[in-house]
């Protein structure tokens, strides 16, 4: 991975296909369709003598005012615009899952949810 930080990257990335993106929390009054991410690392160990590697659950969440426009962000059968931006990301492993999930802040908006694994050298 480049010298960006991990936010920094994932960032870029999305941002490049939808540019209402934002790292770890909407701001005040977002417009709607939104995206917003956070990041669970941990290191992997065990995985070689040393250590040497984490690996980061990327948690994205898509809110939008109706299901055309979260089916286009992130459809539950694969593709849409979100999948390809992480996959094409050098440290990209595998899509952990992908469901509606419920947005507390307003009842009137449809939420989607898609975790994927990345990994990164520590060193």
């Amino acid at each position: 991975m480049s010298t960006a930080t991990l936010h920094q990257q994932i960032t870029d990335a999305l941002a490049a296909v939808f540019g209402n993106t934002w790292a770890i929390e909407l701001p005040p009054d977002p417009a709607y369709p939104a995206v917003v991410f956070d990041v669970d690392s941990e290191p992997e160990p065990a995985w070689c003598a040393g250590g040497g590697y984490m690996q980061h659950d990327i948690n994205v969440v898509a809110v939008a005012r109706d299901l055309d426009e979260l089916d286009a962000l992130l459809p539950l059968d694969g593709g849409g615009t979100l999948r390809p931006a992480l996959q094409a990301l050098p440290a990209y492993q595998w899509e952990e899952a992908c469901g509606d999930a419920d947005y507390e802040p307003d009842p009137q908006l449809y939420a989607r949810f898609l975790t994927v694994r990345l990994r990164t050298p520590r060193y």
